[in-house]
C-alpha cells in the first residue's frame, strides 16, 4: 500500500504571506503579518477571541481576500491558481459547517478526496486508505466513527512540533 508519506504527494505546499492585513469599516481584524510556514511541519494558530486566528484561515483557503498584502501558495499568487488545482493542494474545513451536522470525522475527511474525482465520482480503495492515513496521521483514529460536529476541541497528539509567535 503506497502511503501520503511515502508518495511525497506535496512534499514543498507551503504558505508565505507579505505583510498581509484585513479590516472592516472601521476595524482591523488581522494586523501586518509576514510569515511562511515550514515545509512537513505542523503549524499552531494561538491566540485571543477575535485576534484573526480565523480570518487568516479563511485567506489561506481563499474564502476572503486580504485588505493588503500577498499571499502565496508555492511562490505563485493564491488567485493564480485554477479552483481544482488549488484544492489539489490545499483542504480547508472551516470552524462552522451547519452542512455537516452528522457526518462523521472521517466523511468530513473523505471530503478533500473530490478534487481527485469530482462530487460524483467513485471512491476507490485507494480513497479510503489515504483518508485513513490522514485521519492516523494527526491523532484522531480512535474518532474517526464520531460525528465531525461534536469535535469542537482536540488536543495536539503528544510528539507535534509546534510553533508559536506573533506580536500578541
Amino acid at each position: 500500500m503506497a502511503t501520503m508519506q511515502d508518495k511525497q504527494l506535496h512534499p514543498d505546499t507551503t504558505f508565505s504571506l507579505t505583510d498581509v492585513t484585513f479590516r472592516v469599516p472601521g476595524r482591523t481584524l488581522l494586523h501586518p503579518l509576514s510569515i511562511t510556514f515550514p515545509v512537513g511541519k505542523v503549524t499552531g494558530l494561538i491566540g485571543h477571541n477575535g485576534s484573526g486566528k480565523s480570518t487568516l484561515l479563511k485567506m489561506l483557503g481563499r474564502h476572503q481576500k486580504p485588505s493588503e498584502g500577498e499571499i502565496l501558495l508555492n511562490s505563485q499568487p493564491l488567485d493564480s491558481w485554477s479552483s481544482k488545482a488549488f484544492a489539489r493542494q490545499v483542504a480547508y474545513l472551516p470552524q462552522q459547517l451547519p452542512a455537516a451536522e452528522g457526518m462523521t470525522v472521517r466523511e468530513l475527511v473523505a471530503i478533500g478526496r473530490y478534487p481527485w474525482h469530482g462530487a460524483l465520482g467513485r471512491f476507490g480503495v485507494a480513497d479510503r486508505e489515504l483518508v485513513d492515513e490522514a485521519i492516523s496521521l494527526v491523532g484522531l483514529k480512535a474518532v474517526r466513527a464520531s460525528p465531525g460536529g461534536q469535535l469542537v476541541r482536540r488536543r495536539a497528539p503528544a510528539g507535534v512540533d509546534c510553533h508559536a509567535g506573533g506580536a500578541g
